[in-house]
């Protein structure tokens, strides 16, 4: 059961337990994965919207898990968004096969929590209908209550979603291990291998400074710990402080209220050696990513970045109704696509022209213009600079808030990881996100002469894994009837497919290709891009125009000198070919309609 401090308020610590015949406790309560002999008959896996998309993880753990032949239940557990996925075992598992699996399956999910199945003597997690700290319950969303009441599922499956998660692709971690070589030492720990260093001076300033009240002793510890390992330190190095350096403050102690209260023994070295091995697999997958370590104002920059990103996608996935609506589809797109093009630029303020807008979600200028301006006017985005002539209007994501109901420590029975900051790790991930959902969508049959974006909208809710029609509702928000009619519409071109128990999922995404070619909306987008990229040449060229207008006879006169191979005034080169001065109408303003037909007719001719 969580503890509480000393207003009632309940804690995301567990000290206290209760037998499970007993009454059900007021207060969130865990209950334990394993039995007596520490072997796993529950299989839980926390998906945190803190630490990557949970969305996509949640569709791709399902997949596995139906593929291995595990019977599983999905919870939402509580009001952040995260997700609760359950298996239960009809044998138990021994630890050491479910940890091999959870930590192979962490290379695959961001979001994946894996404390509760790499502790087999406290490792818990909150089941279905237990009350959250933060209010609300954890509420089952998809699967049947019956699959963990009565399991049938043993070993044997357990074992093959393991050989499928072999099957992924090598991380980062898996390929910057053959250019910084892992090594262990005598405790089998590993470490990077090398001489020891100094240890950098971030990490020396949060090993030895006083801890403020307020500090995040967790996050002081994973830059300590960060730092340690780049410096080629041994776990055994970090030990010698651990008694009186004020950065290792997380790992001695635990808070409690306003205070913080002494571990035993056995749990300082193991929490020390759990955020050991992942602040090493934090560093090694940080030096894979490419990202340069030698910009310190990278990663705190890129923190931020993603913090907006997850926190907006967050609301996003948490308001399905505001995307139902009338030109929704096409607010949310620009949303996802302006998420990713801030977490490419790794800043929250992003230049973004409409034509490139269009491009990269599939509908029009004008429809993505008016888009912005929605999603300005609700306080999702902000513009933060007006268009000026060449240059695009600027756009800005919030930066998120701070979340009251997520925790900043680590317990000895926490259900949370407090990680090393990874925004290397996150950004990634965030973009696979939003790159797949943005591709999805952008395609011709989703388009106004074809299915429209409404329907668009529901073929990018559904996934490879079955989902109840009524999950699907939820997702979309749209009526139950009404999402009906687009699941209908879409299982009628093979775009979606349903199973005897009602069950849905996505069909190919190569049908696409062929409902579009049989609605004759093929080639929309191409014939789109075209027209845009002809309005920027007709743009350049009357900038061209204002360039020559405003040039002095003398510079209007003047040529290349001997060895010069471009004229020393640009902007002049169209009054020297054959396209000459830019249309205009009979008040001398630029005539765009007669500049790109003109330039069509030259592509044509060329």
């Amino acid at each position: 059961m969580a503890a509480v401090d000393d207003t009632g308020r309940a804690l995301n610590r567990y000290p206290d337990t209760t037998p499970a015949a007993g009454p059900e406790p007021a207060r969130p309560y865990a209950i334990h994965l394993t039995d007596t002999r520490h072997r796993y008959k529950l299989l839980g896996f926390d998906l945190d919207t803190r630490h990557g998309p949970v969305a996509a993880d949640l569709d791709r753990l399902r997949s596995l898990l139906t593929r291995a032949g595990l019977p599983h239940l999905v919870c939402a557990s509580g009001p952040g968004g995260g997700r609760h996925v359950w298996v239960a075992l009809a044998e138990p598992c021994s630890a050491p096969v479910v940890g091999g699996v959870a930590r192979r399956l962490a290379a695959m999910l961001p979001s994946l929590d894996t404390a509760p199945l790499l502790n087999p003597r406290t490792g818990a997690l909150r089941p279905p209908g237990a009350p959250h700290r933060a209010g609300g319950t954890s509420t089952v969303i998809a699967g049947d209550l019956r699959d963990l009441l009565h399991p049938t599922a043993g070993t044997a499956q357990v074992l093959a979603l393991a050989a499928l998660v072999d099957q992924h692709p090598p991380t980062a971690n898996a390929a910057v291990a053959a250019v910084m070589p892992i090594g262990t030492d005598e405790h089998g720990h590993p470490h990077l291998i090398g001489d020891r260093r100094r240890l950098p001076a971030r990490a020396h300033t949060a090993l030895t400074s006083p801890l403020a009240a307020d500090a995040d002793a967790s996050a002081v510890l994973a830059s300590v710990l960060c730092g340690a390992v780049r410096a080629r330190w041994r776990l055994s190095d970090i030990t010698e402080h651990l008694a009186t350096a004020p950065g290792l403050e997380h790992v001695r102690t635990e808070r409690t209220g306003t205070l913080r209260v002494v571990r035993d023994t056995r749990d300082q070295q193991r929490i020390l050696a759990y955020n050991w091995r992942r602040c090493l697999a934090f560093v090694a997958g940080r030096s894979a990513s490419g990202d340069t370590a030698d910009d310190p104002t990278w990663e705190p920059r890129c923190a931020v970045v993603v913090a907006a990103v997850a926190a907006a996608q967050r609301r996003a996935d948490a308001s399905p109704g505001r995307w139902a609506q009338a030109g929704g589809p096409a607010d949310r797109r620009v949303l996802d696509v302006l998420c990713d093009q801030v977490l490419a630029a790794v800043r929250l303020d992003i230049e973004l022209d409409i034509r490139r807008l269009s491009h990269l979600t599939g509908i029009g200028r004008d429809t993505a213009r008016v888009a912005l301006l929605r999603l300005a006017d609700d306080h999702w985005i902000s513009r933060t600079q007006a268009a000026d002539g060449p240059h695009a209007a600027h756009w800005a994501l919030e930066k998120p808030g701070a979340d009251p109901s997520t925790p900043s420590m680590t317990t000895r029975r926490s259900q949370a990881d407090t990680r090393p900051a990874g925004p290397a790790q996150l950004r990634a991930a965030w973009r696979s996100h939003l790159h797949q959902r943005t591709t999805t969508t952008a395609h011709d049959v989703f388009t106004p002469g074809g299915l429209g974006h409404h329907a668009g909208r529901v073929y990018q809710a559904l996934s490879s894994t079955p989902s109840s029609w009524r999950d699907v509702v939820d997702a979309v928000g749209y009526p139950p009837d009404r999402a009906l009619a687009y699941l209908e519409v879409l299982a009628r071109h093979r775009l979606a497919h349903v199973d005897g128990a009602g069950r849905w999922r996505r069909g190919g995404r190569g049908g696409r290709h062929r409902v579009a070619t049989t609605l004759g909306s093929t080639g929309t987008l191409a014939a789109r891009r075209e027209r845009h990229d002809l309005e920027r040449a007709a743009w350049a060229w009357w900038l061209e125009e204002l360039h020559w207008r405003r040039a002095s006879a003398a510079q209007k006169r003047r040529t290349p000198g001997a060895g010069q191979t471009a004229l020393p005034f640009p902007g002049l080169a169209h009054r020297g070919n054959h396209r000459g001065a830019h249309p205009t109408r009979g008040d001398g303003r630029a005539d765009y309609t007669a500049a790109v037909n003109q330039l069509r007719l030259d592509n044509l001719a060329s």
